[in-house]
């Protein structure tokens, strides 16, 4: 696995490239032969030397204080969850994470099949399924089960031709893996060399974005059936950290699906 600094290094290398001088107030000289910044650009924005900018971005030195970091955020146009992620990787932020207790799993399971009505499950940090009602185990033909991952499960070949907005889903997926991800587990590392078998998701975990969950729509195109939208909703367990619930439901309009097997997709947390 690798170490908070070598990931924080690729993150800036990452998020340089992408802004504009434009983008930060500057004018582009001529003869620019990169499209993003360059490193002594972003040291003056945020007003520290090119030399310790460089070693943040080759993994050495001391990580960076709370002021370098909202420093940076501000030459890179970093978001909230950016910042979050960043705070994360140099050790500010609380990233305790809780198994979830045997009891407490029955416990979200019988929960869970009490909604009869709503298809949901509940996802850990990595996007391993933690636990699943009957009705969305069923409506996924078995695909969404715990033990499953939902990130692994979306890169299916059978995904990739089933859901019309696949690579915006894929995007968000990845994004969400590597802001919730536990990268001090030997799980996590399964995960990603899994997934890395696949150029699609190399080239969306090399653009190291970061993304809380979020609720979306799901467009899927069924045989026989046509184009349905379903409209997922994700919502954080306060008791667990970097747990997710999810549910779905097909939105307005589809509601004579509701005993159709609609997909076996699985939606990220």
């Amino acid at each position: 696995m690798s170490d908070n600094k070598s990931v924080l290094g690729s993150f800036l290398r990452a998020r340089r490239s992408r802004v504009r001088p434009t983008d930060v107030g500057l004018r582009p000289t001529d003869g620019r032969r990169v499209s993003g910044l360059k490193r002594d650009e972003v040291a003056m924005l945020a007003g520290i030397s090119i030399e310790y900018y460089t070693r943040l971005e080759q993994g050495r030195g001391a990580d960076p204080s709370t002021t370098v970091v909202r420093a940076l955020a501000r030459a890179l146009n970093l978001d909230d969850v950016s910042v979050e992620y960043v705070n994360r990787l140099t050790g500010r932020v609380d990233a305790q994470r809780r198994m979830i207790p045997p009891e407490k799993s029955y416990i979200m399971r019988e929960l869970l099949d009490t909604w009869a009505h709503i298809p949901a499950y509940i996802t850990n940090g990595n996007l391993d399924i933690v636990a699943v009602n009957e009705l969305m185990h069923s409506l996924s033909s078995g695909t969404i089960r715990p033990g499953a991952n939902a990130l692994v499960a979306h890169f299916a070949a059978g995904n990739k031709r089933q859901i019309v907005n696949w690579e915006e889903l894929a995007a968000r997926g990845v994004a969400t893996l590597r802001f919730l991800g536990d990268r001090m587990s030997t799980r996590y590392d399964e995960i990603v060399r899994e997934l890395s078998r696949d150029q699609g998701f190399v080239r969306l975990w090399e653009l190291h974005e970061v993304a809380r969950p979020s609720d979306f729509d799901s467009h899927l195109l069924l045989d026989g059936i046509g184009e349905i939208q379903m409209r997922v909703h994700n919502f954080e367990v306060p008791s667990l950290p970097f747990h997710t619930l999810t549910t779905q439901s097909p939105k307005p309009g589809f509601t004579a699906l509701a005993d159709t097997p609609v997909s076996r997709e699985t939606s990220f947390a």
